[in-house]
């Protein structure tokens, strides 16, 4: 550390040594008549008794290098009272003895020794917890009080609403026509024209899908889920000319030679097709070798995408790393790398083999039908003999559970997994809320300006399949928590099918009788779980971390999370009144006002609860980082994003008491753009910041050009309403 030192007149300059975890050398030296010893870095602070390690343990999941726990077996040594006592310290589990507070930090790289922080901190747990407790409870009574603002919301939702109307079905018609139009469509936009590679016996490639293969982090999982992820890998889709992702599967691994000609690997972009000298948007495996010269087509421009850095990579570079990773797969399921199905006989804990293991040879017992039971049970598939590929599945499976049964799932849980990966639940919930909550819509639209029996009897059926949809949308999430083993929100995936499960509740509970906000919430599910689709969120199912396998991961992330979905609520809440502000005229002013009045009590019931979460969850990742680490904050990119959102909201939810601040204009317009805080919370700090929350490495990916497009439209937007507001208002408009 350079520091420049002054006294008086006199100026020197002086270079300290030291640093973290480095007691540092002491330099004196003298200016003008004073003595001065400087001195930088830690210094030793001896603690009243002493820790003995006994034994380090680090676990990993079977099969895998990855930790599954480490913890550490000490001895605290406490010769003033003669005591001495075991104690076992392990990541969210820690030693408390005397105020000090021992976490398990990290180990050697040898698993010799092990690394603790530690923290003195006799009272002040106590006493922070105590004002979390109270702050929450506070909080809790404002929902439930019949004179706080949030019941009196309530009653305003009651008041307002609006009793249903007629119209024509010629509107329902017309739009049941334009909606099948659609769907019709994307189905032919979707057909694709391919060569007929032969296809597997379905009852048979759905009984190799029961058999158990091992994920490359120690995951035991049916054949059936890795199908299905490597089907829609390759080709973006969850089944393939007709055939499940089994039968894909199972004949690509025994007729190798056929499949590599079929056109099965994706392609978006053109300029990728005209490098490969193909016509569509599917290439073969062949399609991307020079048959002249053997080479590979696109390693020059493999190699180009990969030197650049990721914000100066072009849509064509990313395709290409894509595609190029789709052919990888594609070369490991011929190659045979993705069958790990066989148990070690010697070690169940050991890898699982692949039938082109090296370590086949080594294995001690059992080496011979280690070696030959795949290759001969493929050989049975691609000859049709199915009598002899069922006496193999069958050996497959029972060699996996005399050698693997302490450490295989049990039935059950296998046997729900499959039931879940052939719902597709999430997948075909985005499509089922779209097509509800648009038509939805489109009705509420058309009831405010004609009434009909008819038609609030269609509203409310509709009302009942949201609900019904919402039913299955809650057995998928407690069907993905028993096969996981922990709760669905602990990666991107889970924690957008969650966040979408959370605003339809939000809107459900918050509707009071408004299908306006029902349908509007309806939409956004659908949105949440479309963009929970994309080809950048990974669904697989995966192990945790040891930091995650703790009862705060249900706890802190639910309630945070569940706070997006309240807010995100709020967002969507505030574009439709903009756009009901919008469409407002002299003629359905009153209408209109009734109805924004309406939305806008609900939105503001939101923003309380969104705000109350997001509060309450922020301060109890406090609490788990407290007891993870030992410290509450650490000024974290999550942690400061997430504290910027309450501040923000809490501006929002404030906005009533300000004068000049609060119209229908304002709240609804500061409720849509306030959420792009939580946007930033969730998606830019996992991918655009590096922290020990963030999935960013490396430099930032490119901002998505839709981002652009939509700050956009909701300027647009929101101009149109503020120039339609005062238009009104200078015309004598409520």
């Amino acid at each position: 550390l350079v520091v420049e030192v002054t006294s008086g007149e006199n100026t020197k300059e002086v270079v300290l040594r030291g640093g973290k975890g480095y007691v540092g050398e002491p330099l004196t030296f003298k200016m003008g008549n004073a003595n001065i010893s400087m001195l930088y870095g830690s210094k030793n602070i001896e603690i009243p008794f002493a820790l003995q390690l006994v034994k380090f343990e680090l676990e990993r999941y079977p099969g895998s290098k990855s930790p599954s726990s480490y913890a550490s077996e000490v001895i605290l040594i406490d010769n003033k009272a003669n005591e001495k006592m075991p104690y076992r310290i392990y990541m969210n589990h820690v030693l408390n003895y005397k105020g000090y507070r021992f976490f398990q930090s990290s180990y050697d790289q040898d698993e010799m020794g092990t690394v603790l922080s530690v923290n003195h901190d006799y009272w002040g747990t106590f006493f922070t917890y105590i004002g979390y407790l109270l702050m929450t409870i506070g909080m809790m009574l404002t929902l439930f009080n019949s004179n706080s603002r949030f019941a009196m919301l309530g009653k305003v939702i009651k008041g307002n609403a609006v009793k249903a109307g007629k119209t024509g079905a010629a509107v329902l018609l017309m739009g049941g026509l334009l909606f099948s139009g659609q769907i019709r469509a994307q189905m032919d936009h979707g057909v694709m024209h391919i060569p007929h590679p032969t296809v597997v016996d379905n009852s048979e490639a759905t009984a190799f899908g029961k058999l158990l293969v091992q994920s490359r982090d120690g995951r035991l999982k049916p054949i059936n889920t890795l199908s299905g992820e490597i089907l829609r890998k390759v080709s973006r889709s969850n089944s393939f000319d007709g055939q499940t992702s089994d039968q894909v599967f199972l004949g690509m691994m025994s007729k190798p030679l056929e499949w590599q000609q079929v056109p099965i690997i994706k392609i978006g972009h053109p300029e990728v097709s005209e490098v490969l000298g193909i016509d569509g948007k599917y290439a073969s495996y062949l399609d991307f070798i020079d048959m002249g010269t053997g080479t590979y087509k696109l390693n020059k421009y493999v190699t180009e995408a990969y030197e650049k850095k990721p914000a100066e990579r072009s849509k064509f570079d990313n395709e290409i790393m894509k595609v190029d990773e789709r052919l990888n797969i594609c070369f490991m399921v011929y190659s045979g790398d993705m069958l790990k199905v066989l148990p070690d006989p010697g070690n169940p804990d050991h890898e699982w083999y692949a039938p082109n293991s090296k370590f086949i040879g080594m294995a001690t017992e059992d080496s011979l039908f280690l070696s030959s039971i795949i290759p001969t049970f493929l050989t049975s598939v691609a000859e049709g003999n199915t009598s002899l590929a069922n006496d193999l599945l069958k050996g497959i499976s029972d060699f996996q559970q005399k050698y693997g049964s302490k450490i295989l799932p049990n039935a059950t849980r296998t046997n729900i997994e499959l039931v879940y990966n052939k719902l597709l639940i999430f997948d075909n919930l985005s499509k089922y809320y779209g097509l509800l909550g648009v038509f939805l819509l489109i009705l509420m639209f058309v009831e405010m300006f004609r009434k009909s029996k008819v038609l609030s009897w269609i509203i409310k059926a509709f009302v009942v399949l949201i609900v019904v949809g919402f039913v299955f949308q809650t057995g998928g999430l407690a069907m993905r928590w028993y096969i996981s083993g922990h709760a669905p929100w602990s990666d991107g995936y889970e924690s957008l099918i969650y966040i979408g499960w959370v605003t339809l509740l939000a809107g459900l509970i918050f509707s009071g009788g408004s299908k306006m906000t029902i349908a509007a919430t309806t939409v956004l599910a659908s949105i949440i779980l479309m963009v929970a689709h994309l080809s950048w969120m990974d669904p697989e199912v995966t192990n945790l971390s040891p930091v995650l396998k703790s009862y705060w991961l249900t706890i802190h992330v639910s309630i945070i999370t569940a706070s997006y979905g309240f807010l995100a609520l709020s967002a969507l809440l505030g574009m439709v009144n903009l756009i009901l502000l919008i469409l407002r005229n002299k003629k359905n002013q009153s209408m209109i006002a009734t109805r924004v009045n309406e939305l806008t009590a609900i939105n503001e019931r939101a923003v309380m609860v969104g705000l109350y979460m997001l509060t309450i969850g922020t301060f109890l990742g406090g609490v788990w980082a407290n007891e993870s680490w030992g410290r509450y904050w650490g000024w974290d990119p999550k942690e400061t994003w997430a504290l910027v959102s309450v501040l923000i909201y809490a501006f929002v939810s404030h906005m009533k008491y300000m004068p000049g601040m609060f119209s229908r204009f304002s709240y609804n317009f500061a409720s849509l753009i306030s959420y792009s805080s939580i946007l930033m919370t969730y998606f830019g700090v996992n991918y655009y910041l590096s922290g020990m929350h963030s999935y960013a490495k490396g430099d930032p990916v490119p901002v998505p050009t839709f981002v652009y497009y939509t700050v956009a439209v909701i300027f647009i937007l929101s101009l149109w309403a503020y120039i339609r507001e005062k238009q009104l208002e200078r015309s004598g408009g409520e």
